[in-house]
């Protein structure tokens, strides 16, 4: 224990890496800081309280709209975001958590500590990343979709490759016929375009937390100066009516299409369709 806190206050690295390191050199502390050196765990360990700004929203298996997954991973800067090590990391973690049963469906860095990537430790696939790259790599977030009633439209907004952007979405739409609802695809699309480029704060006016609307209509109160009080009432209801159309998914003005909502456009495919489409949930991913 006394050439382990020796070798942390040398180095700074952690108890498990400074055991480590020891046992492979025979408690030789100047080997063990050599050793620590060569495997790069030194270099990767000075750049983890680095901060990360840039980064990708990585897709696996996104060719399938019932079963992928979806990881936010960042970096320094937006040139190492385009890197292929950078990207080829990136896709491969998604493909790990795709494929590990044993994680639940979604969480962060914290609930991949024991994850395998290509026979390593991801710990171990980090501090190597890091090391050849040189900036900090930080793992934000991931989430499983998977759904037999449901099928899943995504977007990706200025791909770096065929599954990395700065900006993704995901948009959940049920059904009573996910056969035909998968040829239905293409017509879809733009919905999940939509959340990218309108960033909506709801499905509609019962997914917006009571709170945002309750400040929206302070927000308005504050600005009615000089109005009669018995105008207020009709004016606050038309403005948060306003407010709730433009800042929710199908209340929106559709982006191909000013004069239909985004509402009346997935009635309309409905309709056409004989199938019923309801969206249930969407996500908006952004570095």
């Amino acid at each position: 224990m006394e050439l382990i806190k020796k070798l942390r206050d040398l180095t700074g690295s952690g108890i498990v890496d400074c055991k480590r390191a020891l046992s492979e050199n025979n408690n030789d502390v100047d080997a063990a800081v050599k050793w620590l050196r060569e495997k790069g765990i030194l270099k990767a360990q000075k750049k983890q309280d680095r901060e990360t700004n840039e980064g990708v929203v990585c897709f696996f298996n996104r060719d399938s709209n019932t079963d992928f997954t979806v990881c936010k991973i960042k970096c320094e800067t937006d040139f190492v975001a385009k890197n292929d090590d950078f990207l080829a990391f990136a896709q491969s973690l998604s493909k790990a958590i795709h494929e590990d049963k044993n994680l639940k469906d979604q969480g962060n860095d914290k609930d991949l500590s024991a994850l395998i990537i290509n026979n390593k430790s991801l710990k171990d696939n980090l501090t190597e990343l890091i090391s050849k790259i040189g900036e900090n790599i930080q793992i934000v977030s991931y989430k499983k979709y998977s759904s037999e009633k449901s099928i899943f439209i995504s977007y990706l907004h200025n791909k770096y490759n065929s599954n990395c952007s700065k900006i993704g979405s995901v948009v959940e739409i049920s059904t009573d016929n996910t056969e035909i609802a998968l040829g239905l695809i293409d017509d879809l699309k733009v919905l999940a375009m939509q959340i990218s480029a309108m960033k909506p704060i709801g499905i509609d006016k019962n997914s917006i937390n009571s709170k945002v609307i309750q400040d929206e209509k302070d927000i308005i109160l504050k600005q009615m100066i000089n109005v009669p009080e018995d105008k207020k009432d009709q004016i606050i209801n038309g403005k948060l009516n306003k407010f709730i159309k433009e800042n929710t998914l199908l209340g929106q003005a559709l982006i191909t299409d000013q004069k239909k909502s985004v509402s009346t456009f997935l009635s309309e495919i409905s309709k056409n369709n004989n199938i019923s489409l309801n969206i249930t949930s969407m996500d908006l991913y952004t570095i």
